[in-house]
């Protein structure tokens, strides 16, 4: 078997590539065939319909029939791969070879919904690649600007009032004007998990 070296096929080499691949996150178990029982974890790179690209904590030699899990967001499915590129000294590209029905349904679904985040991302992407670098400045001075005025018009906006273990008698400020401690609101956005 082939010995792993930097100048190895790449998982990213396109010119054999029957389908696109998409970049995405996720886990996978791999277990040699005939399986022995021991499993090697591996993070997922990317992943197509033929195949995908993981990183392994063992080195996996070319050509190895093998089983893999993949789970990707809350996708998992099983199939029979084989070892058609190596990256590094733990990375290997892996083509499915055979999944079940359900396993094919699963994988195409996730790759619609990965294609799907790609296009949009490429799409809002765009407009900042093709925009010269004065321009592009200018957009980012005038929504700065619109920022400013609504702020100025809606301070509370982009805040969420402090709770307090303590509420005091609505009654007791009645009439008065009451000042209350705003914290900036963030939302945290995960696209792949």
């Amino acid at each position: 078997m082939p010995e792993r070296t930097n100048a190895d096929i790449d998982c990213g080499d396109n010119d054999r590539r029957r389908s696109t691949r998409f970049k995405c996150g996720g886990d996978a178990k791999i277990s040699r065939l005939p399986s022995d029982g021991i499993f090697v974890p591996g993070k997922i790179f990317d992943l197509s319909l033929g195949g995908c690209c993981v990183d392994t904590t063992l080195p996996i030699d070319f050509g190895v029939r093998t089983e893999i899990v993949v789970r990707v967001n809350a996708a998992s499915f099983r199939a029979v791969g084989e070892v058609r590129a190596i990256r590094g000294r733990s990375g290997a590209g892996i083509e499915f070879v055979h999944l079940s029905a359900g396993g094919k349904h699963m994988l195409a679904d996730l790759v619609t919904e990965l294609a799907r985040l790609q296009a949009v991302m490429n799409k809002l992407n765009a407009p900042r690649r093709e925009m010269d670098a004065e321009s592009f400045r200018r957009q980012l001075e005038i929504g700065k600007l619109q920022a400013g005025m609504l702020s100025e018009r809606f301070p509370f906006l982009g805040t969420i009032p402090s709770a307090e273990s303590s509420e005091p008698d609505q009654g007791a400020f009645a009439g008065q004007e009451r000042i209350v401690e705003t914290q900036p609101l963030v939302v945290a956005v995960d696209l792949f998990g």
